[in-house]
């Protein structure tokens, strides 16, 4: 027996016309579970993912709900074409929220209203407080601890 899992995106793989293929197949599965999202977070999900704007859609009360949409739909599309049932689900951050939904832990309507809420309160505790998080990909680790020592030490100079 061949066992295998399924890993779950956080927040950051969000972007405008994501899904768009799946929805222009017009396919069932991605419209209703989109249209089911949507009557909970009061927003059309659909017109946000493929219209944008970019902006709105990267704040991350619209960003979290969106990718857990996705991942919901991508799971019952894989469910309806007779997938094979993962033996492990796991998710990144965010993810793990999709995690619980496809492996029937919570409903899709209640993490719809915990991850709106998460995304509220992160948006709300960086009000007026400069955050940044990047990653960083194929640069010399060295170069990078240098370049945030370099920044720490003129943070210091500021305060």
């Amino acid at each position: 027996m061949t066992l295998f899992s399924m890993l779950f995106p956080g927040q950051g793989c969000q972007y405008i016309g994501m899904l768009s293929s799946f929805f222009y197949k017009n396919n069932k599965i991605f419209f209703n579970t989109f249209e089911e999202a949507s009557e909970h977070i009061h927003l059309d999900l659909f017109k946000l993912i493929q219209e944008g704007p970019l902006l709105k859609l990267n704040q991350s009360k619209y960003a979290q709900v969106a990718i857990l949409t996705s991942s919901v739909s991508i799971y019952r599309l894989w469910n309806n074409k007779n997938g094979k049932n993962p033996s492990f689900m796991s998710g990144h951050s965010l993810g793990e929220y999709s995690a619980l939904v496809c492996s029937d832990a919570i409903q899709f309507s209640d993490a719809l209203k915990i991850v709106f809420l998460r995304g509220q309160l992160m948006e709300k505790i960086t009000i007026n407080r400069p955050t940044l998080m990047q990653a960083i990909i194929g640069i010399d680790e060295k170069k990078v601890q240098s370049v945030c020592c370099l920044l720490k030490s003129k943070k210091k100079l500021f305060l």
